[in-house]
């Protein structure tokens, strides 16, 4: 099994991730603590790789943004950008919650 703190993850393979962030980001209302987080979540997916352990991290961010913005956000928005969410959320639960099989 190899260590996740030395395996890389192209952020392009993170972009549901990314999408729901840039979302949160539109749509969310988030205190200054909050939108600091985002932004910085932000730039780290702008990089073209970064580590497994990072991701995972990030995926964390999106958890407790989604809980910061609140219910109501997701009743608030559209159909398709609810469908965005929700990739984001799956692919969060997915980097945090899989077995390691890196």
């Amino acid at each position: 099994m190899l260590d996740p703190y030395h395996v890389q993850v192209d952020t392009t393979d993170l972009a549901e991730l990314t999408r729901a962030l840039q979302l949160l980001d539109t749509h969310a209302d988030l205190n200054d603590r909050y939108r600091k987080m985002l932004h910085e979540s932000l730039a780290q997916l702008a990089e073209p790789q970064i580590r497994l352990t990072q991701a995972r991290g990030l995926a964390k961010r999106l958890m407790v943004l989604l809980k910061a913005a609140g219910p109501d956000l997701e009743a608030d928005l559209p159909p398709e950008a609810r469908v965005t969410l929700e990739a984001g959320r799956a692919q969060a639960d997915d980097l945090v919650f899989r077995p390691d099989d890196t």
